[in-house]
């Protein structure tokens, strides 16, 4: 899963502290007097989970919430940050992720969690938010549009209030890109007819994918002062591996993962992880994998993308992509 240390800039000017990172649950004390924006994000769905080829919803990304506050130094916050679902095995849908919280003088600030990916039509909503000066809703994981053959994509954080979804599928077989935090992954459709080719791209941090050509990673990024312009294209389709499989791979900051959908390979079978905030691709194998179709994992509050092998049994089925967990920025925007 992505990181986050060096996607905060120095907070807007040489007397500002650096953007607060708050990874885990804990009461907060606020260093100085002044004014921050909390940046606030749920926890994403994991993808489902499948066997012989039916097809799988990725998960939703967490809500996104941010407020701004006057604070005295001293004074404190409580903090939940919610985890990432589970994704799926043999057949199960993905769990839910965990909602993210942050309760000062008595308001309590949230990013709602992502839910899991399901079955047809049953891609994992994004998570709401509440109380803040923004409250954007996360994006969905992509929808298998056919029972049988596909593994769609997770979801993104929506910073600009347009939810990006997962790639969906339009073939069977086929394998649906994750979002990027600048749109839509990539499509799982029939792009050339030969086994490797029916594999949606990863939207990237400033465009959404289109069919397996990934997002762009310039310019969306600069409407969010308080991140820098770090961010990435989305992640190519993943290559179809040989006999000995292949090792999971994480697309870069911002950027949704690459789906991965074949024939060739009988050992490991991983989609393209979901860069920070981001989704992860859609895997479908259509071999008897001896460890599995696995659906990337999103990055932080992002959603899980599906997993499905194609011909198994129920209890060998894939393994769906761990939704990303939560986290809060506290960025101070002037110190008195």
């Amino acid at each position: 899963m992505g990181t986050t240390s060096s996607f905060f800039g120095s907070g807007g000017g040489s007397t500002l502290p650096d953007p607060i990172v708050i990874a885990t649950s804990r009461t907060y004390t606020f260093p100085f007097t002044g004014t921050v924006r909390l940046h606030i994000i749920g926890g994403g769905g994991g993808g489902k989970a499948n066997y012989d080829g039916k097809g799988s919803s990725g998960g939703g990304a967490g809500g996104y919430c941010r407020k701004e506050l006057t604070v005295t130094a001293s004074d404190t916050m409580v903090v939940t940050v919610g985890t990432g679902g589970a994704g799926g095995s043999g057949t199960g849908s993905g769990a839910a992720g965990v909602s993210t919280t942050c309760v000062y003088s008595s308001v309590t600030y949230s990013g709602d969690r992502g839910l899991g990916g399901g079955a047809q039509n049953a891609g994992g909503q994004g998570g709401s938010a509440s109380n803040g000066d923004i409250n954007y809703t996360g994006g969905s994981g992509g929808s298998a549009t056919n029972s049988n053959g596909q593994a769609c994509g997770g979801g993104a954080v929506n910073f600009f209030n347009s939810p990006p979804n997962g790639g969906a599928c339009n073939n069977n077989p086929s394998a649906g890109g994750g979002a990027g935090i600048g749109g839509t992954g990539g499509l799982g459709d029939n792009y050339g007819g030969s086994s490797g080719t029916y594999s949606g791209a990863g939207g990237g941090s400033a465009s959404p994918a289109s069919g397996r050509a990934p997002g762009s990673g310039t310019g969306a990024i600069l409407k969010h002062p308080f991140l820098t312009n770090v961010w990435a294209s989305g992640g190519s389709p993943v290559s179809e591996p040989g006999s000995s499989g292949n090792s999971p791979t994480t697309a870069g900051p911002g950027a949704g993962g690459g789906a991965l959908q074949g024939s060739s390979s009988s050992n490991n079978f991983y989609a393209q992880n979901g860069g920070a905030f981001a989704g992860g691709g859609g895997s479908h194998s259509s071999q008897y994998n001896q460890i599995g179709s696995k659906g990337g994992d999103g990055g932080l509050g992002g959603g899980g993308g599906a997993g499905v092998n194609y011909h198994q049994t129920t209890t060998s089925g894939g393994t769906g992509g761990n939704g990303g967990n939560g986290v809060v920025y506290v960025e101070y925007t002037a110190v008195t």
